[in-house]
């Protein structure tokens, strides 16, 4: 056992650190809300489940970074009184079955010698016949009860009917006073409003075990100074371990307040009764922190479970009578072990990512750690400056361990949020002050089983799409770096962090085998070591970097603050050859004819072609392109894109065709075992497995008398296409294999292609875009299925369309910008509004966007592309894009797509 032998205090902040800690809150705050501004700008949301699953991880994490900064703003030392008057004052401490009688003892010889006259009760729920023997050799009285509620409220409440001192300090079993405590917390009750005196919690087993040192770490800075600032704002937490209560201040409430968190839920009654509360930063007592991993989960689902319980249902019905700061307060400490939710968020996201291939952001991964820079240098500078407030030299690190062990708790907090939502019960047990080592196998299982979903979604992202450090590396070689393998690296770098986190928190479990590693024959010194490096060791380089920091950090302010400077307030202030990429290309665009198109699917080609100079008749324009669909097969060779694409050129128009990539419509491939079945067709066509195909379709192209553009594997992101990860093809293959084409048409002499390339989400802007020497026009589809559509809401054309072209101008190649826009598929349907209102109001925004050249209308009578679930046996629906029944519809597009044309007259049309 151990004990205090003198007071350890911290000195009064001085008005010097006062202002820098303020300054470089202020600082720190600037940096922030230019991140999170920059977070929710339009166009940064990648998949929405994962998108809006990592806002509520960012929000609260900003949440709990602001939460630090509110405290830290204010930290101060109370003035002590001068003791004017004697107290009567009862000191109770409590005893439980199991406990260890050595500790027990132990604190109540601390209790007899404190210095202040004073009544020592031991409140003994077993009523142990040892136990009342020590009690009466050191004149202690000791009380117990047959009648057993209320847990350790019931069991202190019971001792403080026979107590009658003015004041009453409540110790456990554990905490070792020093004999000036009642010295040094009596003076603050001069004031007769003060209705508890709260002091530092402290430790002195904190090197027992590596849990024991992670779970002290966690208490340092709550302790040291916001608990300071808590005194200053009236909001000083009541811990139950060695709080120093006004007897009559308990009475007002009924006593001690029952409850697993029953210290916060006395504070609480008290501060709404009007009390007010002090903080001491001193340690006039130490006691034990958890030493073993499972100690440390029956404490802290005790806690989660009584602080949600509290802010439940405690909360609400006190609220009214707190002061706004004290509301703030009640409200925002429970809030701490939603940490549970959000590290069971943040192993989600990195697995459904790399599993999905889905990002949840679609930001340059660059601008992303130049706008979050700012932010974490603040706030470590802000967290290491503040630690001058700790108590003691040994707690001031990175407390990186303490880190560790609180990511490794997610399934313990979210345990207790589960409990309290749906109100299962958790018996109130001290926690354990003498467990032995264990290898907690089962226990560590919910970690376990995070380890394995990282390392699985990492092999299968690699088995899947390919993803490798060596490949990434080839393309840095290469000068070129994929967005794709940027997102997914990350994204595996994030899962490996998971993995390594939760996997550290098993090998902690495991103190049985930790042990043994010291024993093992000719290895003592080795495993002592390595164990040493673990933890025991590795605080003090934790402590010498932060002497480093804490002496040179401001020297980081100067190129922090000048990019904070550089980065503004505004999106592109990062590449502002972005920035002014639109305005500066506005007239290279504007030289690119407008392109009015039409998509008719018949199968008489004759009668959609006379539907055509129907609608072209109506709208009193020519369509300029004529769009149709070409599956890959060798029988389609046989004359019929030949055919099609003269009957087009007949009607003036050029012909749009959308390549689709089938490989199983070949006969030579029909058993292989992934052509066969359309699976990795990406990979074959580099690999040379098409030449022959890809030779003929490049003579027939090359053979007609007009410019033929060609929208190659559309939407190859849209998993309802096998050319896209579902037949087990890549972004990377996707590329090779786009460029192996159009280097092939090339290279056999074919110019008369204009090559689109369509994406099927903006977020494929990052990841497929082939480069511009390979791509023409940037092809997008613009179709609003209202209602129909997997959110079921009604999207205007500017809410489609923004997104991607967002997209393009943070793209890192900039010569995308100087991409004509083709809306490839462009239409809406009736469900939820009016069609005629959504094509009079997109064809009125289309000269907002230059870039846009050509508009492709969908009019076709059957699609089911919108049925969200595709698997087999579904049933089929189909939506109708026609606008030509619509008599407002035709004038509106007749007005419109005149206006539109018009900005081109003075340009030559294209050669046909």
């Amino acid at each position: 056992m151990s004990s205090v032998s003198e007071v350890i205090t911290v000195a009064k902040p001085s008005r010097k650190e006062l202002l820098i800690i303020r300054t470089l809150i202020v600082l720190g705050f600037l940096a922030l809300v230019q991140f999170v501004w920059w977070f929710f700008l339009p166009g940064h949301m990648g998949q929405p489940l994962l998108y809006w699953l990592l806002t509520f991880s960012l929000v609260f994490k900003v949440f709990r970074m602001v939460h630090e900064w509110y405290h830290y703003f204010c930290i101060s030392v109370p003035e002590r009184p001068t003791l004017k008057r004697q107290y009567t004052v009862d000191v109770l401490t409590t005893a439980y079955p199991g406990e260890p009688h050595e500790m027990i003892i132990n604190t109540l010889e601390a209790i007899r010698g404190i210095t202040y006259p004073h009544t020592a009760y031991l409140c003994d729920e077993g009523d142990d016949p040892s136990l009342k023997e020590v009690c009466r050799r050191l004149g202690v009285t000791h009380v117990s009860r047959t009648e057993k509620i209320n847990a350790k409220a019931g069991n202190i409440n019971n001792a403080l009917r026979q107590a009658t001192g003015e004041i009453c300090v409540i110790l456990d079993p554990d905490h070792v006073p020093v004999s000036q405590f009642l010295d040094r917390v009596l003076p603050y009750f001069e004031d007769e409003q003060i209705g508890y005196v709260q002091c530092v919690q402290a430790y002195y087993n904190q090197g027992e075990s590596l849990v024991a040192y992670g779970a002290a770490e966690q208490t340092y800075q709550f302790y040291g100074p916001m608990m300071m600032s808590m005194g200053h704002y009236g909001t000083a937490q009541a811990i139950g371990a060695n709080c120093t209560f006004r007897r009559s201040a308990l009475d007002s409430i009924g006593g001690h307040a029952p409850g697993l968190s029953e210290d916060m839920h006395t504070a609480m009654l008290l501060h709404a009764k009007g009390w007010k509360s002090v903080y001491v930063p001193e340690v006039l007592t130490k006691g034990l922190v958890p030493g073993t991993l499972a100690a440390y989960y029956k404490q802290q689902v005790k806690w989660a479970r009584g602080t949600f319980d509290l802010l439940f249902h405690v909360y609400p019905r006190l609220f009214r009578q707190f002061t706004w700061r004290q509301k703030l307060h009640y409200f925002t400490v429970p809030l701490y072990y939603l940490f549970g939710v959000i590290g069971l968020i943040d192993l989600f996201i990195p697995a459904a990512s790399l599993v999905t291939g889905e990002f949840p952001w679609t930001v340059n991964l660059i601008e992303f750690i130049l706008r979050f820079l700012p932010v974490f240098i603040m706030s470590m500078l802000i967290r290491q400056y503040v630690q001058r407030w700790l108590l003691e030299e040994q707690e001031r690190s990175f407390h990186i361990l303490g880190g560790l062990l609180r990511v490794g708790t997610w399934w313990i907090y979210t345990l207790g949020f589960v409990y309290t939502i749906f109100g299962v019960k958790v018996p109130y047990i001290p926690t354990p002050k003498d467990d032995k080592p264990q290898n907690n196998l089962w226990l560590c299982l919910p970690n376990i089983i995070g380890v394995v979903i990282s390392l699985g979604a990492i092999w299968y992202a690699s088995y899947q799409y390919g993803l490798s450090l060596g490949i990434w590396k080839e393309a840095l070689k290469q000068g070129e770096l994929p967005d794709f393998y940027s997102y997914s690296l990350f994204m595996a770098g994030f899962a490996i962090v998971n993995a390594v986190v939760l996997g550290f928190n098993v090998l902690l479990g495991q103190e049985k085998f930790l042990s043994s590693m010291y024993s093992l024959p000719g290895r003592k010194y080795y495993f002592k070591n390595f164990l040493k490096g673990l933890g025991f060791g590795f605080w003090d380089v934790q402590r010498r970097l932060y002497r480093l920091l804490a002496q040179y950090g401001f020297v980081l302010l100067i190129p922090l603050i000048g990019m904070a400077v550089h980065l503004g307030f505004t999106d592109d202030s990062l590449f502002p050859q972005r920035s002014s990429q639109a305005d500066n290309l506005s007239a290279r665009w504007k030289a690119q004819p407008f392109l009015p198109g039409i998509y008719v699917p018949q199968t008489d080609q004759a009668d959609g072609l006379q539907r055509i100079s129907h609608l072209e008749q109506q709208l009193n324009i020519s369509f300029e392109l004529i769009s149709f669909y070409h599956s890959w097969s060798a029988d389609s060779l046989q004359g019929l894109p030949v055919r099609q694409i003269r009957a087009i050129t007949q009607e003036g128009a050029h012909p749009l065709i959308t390549w689709e990539p089938w490989s199983n419509t070949f006969p030579e491939f029909k058993s292989h075992p992934e052509l066969g079945r359309n699976q990795k067709v990406f990979r074959a066509i580099s690999e040379g497995k098409f030449d022959g195909y890809l030779r003929r379709y490049a003579a027939l192209i090359d053979a007609q008398p007009t410019r033929v553009f060609i929208r190659f594997a559309h939407e190859t992101d849209n998993p309802m296409y096998p050319w896209s990860a579902k037949g087990g093809n890549t972004p990377e293959e996707f590329i090779a294999a786009w460029r192996y084409i159009v280097t092939f048409f090339r290279q056999a002499g074919v110019n008369n292609v204009e090559w689109v390339w369509n994406p099927w989400k903006e977020t494929a802007v990052q990841n497929y875009y082939p480069g511009s020497a390979y791509v023409d026009w940037i092809g997008i589809t613009c179709l609003n299925y209202g209602e129909a559509a997997t959110d079921k809401e009604w999207h205007s054309f500017q809410a489609l369309y923004e997104p991607y072209r967002s997209q393009i101008l943070k793209y890192d190649d900039p010569q995308i910008g100087h991409k004509p826009v083709m809306l490839t598929e462009f239409g809406s349907t009736t469900f939820g509004g009016n069609r005629d209102t959504w094509f009079n109001e997109a064809l009125t925004d289309l000269p907002d966007y230059p870039e846009i050249r050509s508009v492709v209308f969908f009019d076709a009578e059957n699609d089911p592309n919108w049925v969200t679930d595709w698997r087999p046996n579904k049933t089929t629906r189909y939506i109708d894009w026609r606008f030509e029944s619509s008599r407002d519809a035709i004038a509106t597009i007749r007005q419109q797509l005149k206006i539109l044309t018009v900005t081109s007259n003075q340009v030559d049309p294209v050669v046909r």
